[in-house]
């Protein structure tokens, strides 16, 4: 399998990051950076590297000028530890097109071009339309990454697309929302797991498959609940061929803690009996795996709209 080994990426990317802040990330061990609509908007609207661009682009032009742009210049920061493993900048497609395998393929591959770097990656939602379209972008040598993963299904939809890939994917599995949406609702034993037990299934699945071009990324690691250690999520996912990715304040976090111990695989048995205690409090996963797919779609969606809106 690709890439024994674990990875941090750092989940920001903003203009005058590229120069101040990530090349000290990379020598600290970071190798790699992942973007979505949220990030972006945050950039834009607090940033003001943006207004040294002229340009008589507006909405969705303007944007893409921008965040390609952005992602060029981290790519050619990342190029000189780009081993067809680590070193990747995502650019995610539009997220109106998110059921759309078709327009998300001529987007992907549109993007993929405009970027013009080997180390671009392009994020896609793994919906039924998006693993289509994953497939497709494997097979004409588009890097993926399959994002806005919650349930096995997701995962075992984007192998079977992805069987055979010749270049880089990561499939994008996410961990604490689970975890906010849940812990209110159990015992104190039982908090601060579900996102991990859910994550540790889908790393035996990705690690099962055999697929040496395919990486496992755990995403949304940022800890939200003030009594866990803020890299908490990090150091519980720790295995071979983990990509993790991470807001700065937690990978800062994460340095100051040291080294971290392997934490992957955790056994198919333990998972199961986890998931049998929720089961008897009534917790149904298939419902809260599509509730936090759409809830996360909704998110990027509006996060484009507000982008396209405020450049316009």
């Amino acid at each position: 399998m690709m890439g024994e080994s674990f990875s941090i990426w750092i989940d920001y990317l903003e203009r005058d990051f590229i120069d101040s802040k990530l090349p000290y990330y990379l020598e600290k061990g970071a190798s790699g950076i992942t973007t979505n609509p949220a990030i972006f908007k945050s950039a834009f609207a607090s940033s003001k590297a943006y207004g040294r661009q002229r340009t008589a682009l507006k909405g969705k032009q303007l944007y893409e000028a921008f965040a390609i742009a952005d992602v060029q210049a981290a790519c050619d920061k990342l190029l000189s530890i780009y081993d067809k493993t680590d070193g990747f900048v995502s650019l995610e497609v539009d997220p109106a097109y998110a059921h759309d395998a078709a327009s998300t393929i001529k987007e992907a591959k549109r993007l993929f071009k405009a970027i013009n770097r080997e180390n671009a990656m392009i994020k896609v939602p793994a919906t039924e339309g998006g693993c289509a379209a994953i497939g497709e972008l494997a097979k004409e040598g588009v890097p993926v990454n399959a994002t806005l993963v919650f349930s096995a299904e997701q995962t075992a939809n984007v192998l079977r697309a992805l069987k055979g890939a010749k270049q880089a994917a990561v499939i994008s599995v996410f961990v604490s929302r689970y975890d906010r949406a849940l812990d209110e609702h159990l015992p104190e034993e039982l908090r601060a797991k579900t996102g991990i037990m859910n994550a540790a299934q889908h790393y035996n699945l990705v690690r099962s498959a055999d697929e040496k071009n395919v990486r496992v990324l755990f995403a949304s690691t940022g800890v939200k609940n003030g009594a866990l250690p803020p890299d908490y999520y990090v150091r519980s996912l720790v295995g071979n061929g983990v990509v993790c990715t991470v807001p700065p304040e937690t990978f800062e976090a994460y340095l100051k803690g040291g080294g971290c111990k392997e934490s992957l695989p955790i056994d198919e048995r333990e998972i199961a009996d986890f998931f049998g205690e929720l089961a008897k409090r009534e917790i149904k996963m298939s419902g809260l795996h599509q509730r936090l797919l759409d809830e996360g779609l909704r998110q990027f969606e509006t996060a484009f709209a507000d982008i396209i809106r405020a450049l316009s």
